[in-house]
């Protein structure tokens, strides 16, 4: 049972379905590492603790209670390091999701706020962990299904003309799968960008489909082929260090 908003959706595009899969959450993505510290712990325990974890900034908590941030730099500036972390201004922008919430709105905050840590909050507003910024990478990935083998088109298409069941009709037509697509609008060329990537490697009947039905093929990468080349290039080195 999902909480409350969370589930799945299905969006009908001129008789193609697609499953709007909403049950990603980034309470999924949670770093195993503590970055936390409790306000009334020492200047001192906090820099000893960005230390030891290699970090810029601690999340500072009353109990399980979120209270705001910490970085390094503030805490250098501190008069006293054995004063409590209470003493000094802790950055309380909100810097923070819900556990049931999306890994992309975790992307956004980091970006907005400049942040390498996104506090997790649950339901009733508890400290939970945090998210990193490799934590939300690997959530990314997993979206954009990048570590599935297939292939990459990228398409580009006159805005008026974009149709997204279209595309999907050929892909299918050619017995592939969307695996991800990304759009990107092009207001000066009044054209649109898509980006797919297909379950299939051998993707020439499915471009030769695209140009008839004239979309401009701006780039393809095969998955595969890349995987191939790195390897057959190490095995290569491997037997030049044997000779």
């Amino acid at each position: 049972m999902f909480p409350e908003g969370i589930g799945s959706v299905k969006i009908s595009l001129s008789h193609h379905f697609f499953l709007l899969s909403l049950g990603m959450l980034i309470g999924q993505f949670l770093s195993n590492a503590d970055f936390s510290i409790q306000k009334a712990d020492s200047i001192q325990q906090a820099l000893e603790k960005l230390q030891d974890m290699l970090c810029k900034e601690l999340v500072v908590l009353n109990g399980d209670e979120y209270i705001g941030f910490v970085n390094e730099s503030i805490l250098l500036d501190a008069d006293n390091e054995e004063a409590p972390i209470s003493a000094i201004k802790i950055n309380t922008a909100p810097i923070q999701l819900k556990f049931n919430q999306h890994p992309y709105d975790g992307l956004v905050m980091m970006t907005v706020y400049n942040s390498s840590l996104v506090p997790i909050l649950d339901q009733d507003n508890k400290y939970v962990g945090v998210s990193t910024q490799l934590d939300i990478l690997k959530a990314i990935s997993l979206i954009q299904s990048q570590n599935e083998s297939g292939a990459i088109i990228v398409l580009s298409i006159g805005l008026h003309d974009f149709s997204l069941s279209q595309i999907a009709h050929l892909v299918e037509s050619d017995n592939c799968r969307i695996l991800n697509c990304a759009t990107k609008i092009n207001l000066e060329s009044d054209s649109i960008e898509v980006t797919l990537k297909v379950d299939k490697s051998n993707i020439n009947a499915l471009l030769n489909s695209f140009l008839r039905h004239n979309y401009i093929i701006m780039e393809t990468h095969n998955t595969v082929a890349a995987f191939d080349d790195t390897a057959e290039r190490y095995q290569q080195l491997m037997n030049y260090i044997n000779i």
